[in-house]
């Protein structure tokens, strides 16, 4: 892949599975968020010239013939400007714009929003503002609707990365719940914090991925 005849991407041979947490890592530059916006085919809407060769593939169809509507609702794509926007919004307002519902009631997520610890900040329900919530229940609230859009693809592009230890408990938790019949990608400036929770690790620099595998084989090759 290129970007404005800029190289960033190159021989990228990666395969993605149900049931797997990949953690992908890299410094910055090193090509992380051109692949992950490649799955929900964003790089074309941020910049005027992108061209890419090779296969990418979803359900072994090329996501050319998908929909646009279908592909984002397949695929949820998270980054951290996302927290940042979501505070113009309240809670209505976000379930409108992820979901495409004009009206919606509390009733129909309790349980979600329950076990996401979102539900006891929804002090005036549906008109509660989003700003009112910590970084960490924003996340919740963002993984909340990649559930409920029932996205087989859920994509958390370096969000994580300035959450405190505690903070990051019950977000990795979720994200270990989610991933049975998901598949769950992480990309990560920080290559020790998700390691133990990796069940596919990638190393990424200068466009290339430089180990692919089970993080364990990583530890014990380094």
């Amino acid at each position: 892949m290129t970007i404005d005849s800029v190289p960033v991407l190159k021989d990228v041979n990666l395969f993605l599975e149900a049931g797997q947490f990949t953690v992908i890592y890299g410094p910055r530059g090193a090509g992380k968020s051109a692949l992950l916006r490649s799955f929900s085919g964003l790089n074309r809407e941020i910049y005027e010239n992108v061209s890419w060769s090779g296969e990418l593939l979803i359900n072994e169809k090329p996501i050319q013939v998908y929909d646009k509507k279908l592909l984002r609702q397949m695929v949820s794509y998270v980054e951290p400007s996302f927290v940042e926007a979501m505070d113009e919004l309240t809670f209505a307002d976000f379930i409108k714009i992820t979901l495409s519902e004009s009206s919606v009631s509390l009733d129909d997520f309790t349980s979600e929003l329950d076990r996401l610890g979102i539900l006891k900040f929804l002090r005036r329900e549906l008109k509660t503002p989003v700003r009112q919530f910590y970084t960490m229940e924003k996340i919740m609230l963002l993984l909340f609707a990649a559930i409920v859009k029932k996205s087989m693809i859920v994509v958390l592009d370096c969000i994580l990365d300035h959450l405190d230890d505690d903070t990051l408990v019950p977000v990795l938790k979720e994200l270990l719940n989610i991933k049975q019949d998901r598949i769950v990608v992480l990309s990560t400036r920080h290559k020790l914090r998700f390691l133990p929770i990796a069940d596919q690790f990638v190393m990424m620099k200068s466009g290339t991925i430089e180990y692919r595998g089970p993080a364990r084989e990583f530890v014990l090759e380094r």
